[in-house]
């Protein structure tokens, strides 16, 4: 499937308990277009709603709306992350095995409640896909320069200042020795810096789509998430658990520079981003 990963995160002033209020759309570094101040607009090229999941200290509920629902009431799910940060392990709605079916152009919104009791800040991630499940393809058991190649893992690092509440580019630095030159597609990821929320790779295949995941904190919690550790920009177990059937097209990154990825995060300030288990299939 083709996935892109959007962000909704907006202070809600009532903290009573099933009082629903809209969380803004993060338009800045965007790919899908808005749909007013607040909503974002459905795509025609990833019409289907693929994920769901959100972080707060007392997210209680979270509920798209979009008139496609209709006449049915609008879904809401909970319970939801509780905490500054998502717990372990995390609390996902998954729909990639029947992806919820939008309309191309009309507004999505995200609605959401919490119970502190006052004003707090709540963040919701939403991806979507076209649905469309593209079988794997197959293994070369040894290295090639060309055609597919064996999976590998390459570790790298970057240290970014972040801006609160907003993606922000990274551009990590791979460990040496690297992988050769050329160019390799990006089959799975991990993440972890403290502070941030979630992120996404924007691959140089011209797509334009950035799928993404969640991040993890710190190294302890990204180890308890399990199964999860590669579940991160490229969702595996959709039909027979292969990394690499969410693309229609294939991502690739350049292995002098990497992939640049975009994090959003909560907090100002300096901060080392660990990307590990970046997992490339051999040169295309």
């Amino acid at each position: 499937m083709a996935m892109t990963l959007e962000a909704f995160r907006s202070s809600l002033s009532s903290g009573v308990t099933d009082v629903l209020q809209q969380v803004t759309f993060i338009q800045a570094n965007a790919y899908l277009a808005p749909s007013g101040t607040a909503a974002l607009q459905v795509s025609a090229e990833l019409p289907k709603l693929a994920m769901l999941w959100g972080v707060g200290a007392h997210l209680e509920n979270i509920q798209p709306q979009a008139s496609s629902f209709q006449p049915m009431p609008y879904p809401n799910f909970a319970p939801n992350n509780i905490g500054t940060a998502l717990e372990n392990p995390p609390k996902v709605w998954d729909f990639t095995r029947a992806p919820k079916v939008l309309r191309p152009t009309e507004a999505f919104s995200i609605y959401a409640s919490q119970t502190s009791g006052g004003a707090e800040n709540q963040a919701i991630f939403t991806m979507f896909t076209d649905g469309n499940i593209i079988a794997a393809p197959p293994v070369s058991q040894i290295p090639t320069q060309t055609g597919v190649g064996m999976f590998t893992i390459q570790h790298a690092t970057a240290a970014t200042t972040l801006t609160a509440n907003a993606w922000t580019q990274v551009t990590p630095i791979m460990d040496s020795p690297g992988i050769p030159a050329g160019l390799y597609a990006l089959v799975g990821m991990r993440a972890q810096s403290a502070g941030c929320l979630a992120f996404r790779v924007r691959p140089i295949s011209g797509s334009g789509f950035r799928p993404g995941w969640y991040w993890h904190s710190n190294r302890q919690s990204a180890r308890g998430a399990g199964p999860a550790l590669h579940q991160c920009a490229y969702r595996p177990a959709i039909a027979v658990g292969r990394l690499d059937e969410l693309f229609t097209r294939t991502p690739r990154l350049s292995s002098n520079f990497g992939p640049p990825r975009r994090i959003l995060n909560r907090i100002c300030g300096s901060t080392l981003i660990k990307i590990s288990d970046a997992t490339t299939s051999g040169a295309l």
